[in-house]
């Protein structure tokens, strides 16, 4: 039995990614220091869990229906999710209220920033590994920067989200059952006191 050259080919890539991961760490460590607290992990994972689940589902869609369309809105959903509909949120990380700033600007990061912090899991098996090892170094971390954080010089932090957007709109829709109920009576300009 010969062995697959695609699976040997993945094995050594993700085996020399995981000898180079810690010296890569040590090279980009911190170029810009970050005037931002340190996000919380639990809702980074609840994030990351959230934009796994929206490509898992594109991968078993694309088993179950063998159509390359669905591969490919995986890719880009993996390498724009930081900045595919919002700048600076995925739809985990809005779920989440996280935002990943660009740490140059201060500003949310684009299109260029979310596929520089990203490109490393779109590598077959060398996804894997560094899942497991970007999540060490942002638990490790002070500002909870993983190495494609470091390379494209950005960070995630607490920010709006989900969270924030219902409670707006819970007090507008309360805000207009009130006025429903109790309408404001119009006052006469003239007079400076309210009609009857």
């Amino acid at each position: 039995m010969t062995p697959d050259p695609v699976l040997a080919l993945t094995i050594l890539l993700s085996a020399v990614f995981a000898l180079i991961y810690l010296p890569l760490v040590a090279r980009f460590s911190r170029g810009l220091v970050s005037p931002y607290a340190k996000a919380d992990i639990g809702k980074r994972c609840g994030a990351a869990m959230v934009d796994g689940l929206l490509i898992a589902s594109c991968l078993i869609a694309y088993r179950s229906l063998t159509s390359v369309l669905f591969l490919v809105v995986a890719a880009i959903y993996l390498l724009f999710r930081d900045a595919l509909f919002v700048p600076g949120q995925s739809v985990g990380k809005f779920c989440f209220s996280l935002l990943v700033i660009s740490l140059e600007s201060g500003r949310p990061c684009g299109r260029t920033h979310s596929v520089t912090r990203n490109i490393m899991f779109l590598i077959p098996g060398l996804n894997l590994v560094a899942a497991l090892l970007e999540i060490t170094t942002v638990i490790r971390d002070p500002q909870g920067q993983r190495l494609g954080d470091r390379v494209a010089h950005t960070q995630v932090v607490e920010g709006l989200g989900a969270k924030e957007f219902v409670s707006v709109l819970q007090k507008g829709l309360l805000d207009e059952i009130q006025l429903q109920r109790d309408p404001i009576e119009p006052v006469d300009v003239k007079r400076g006191r309210r009609s009857a």
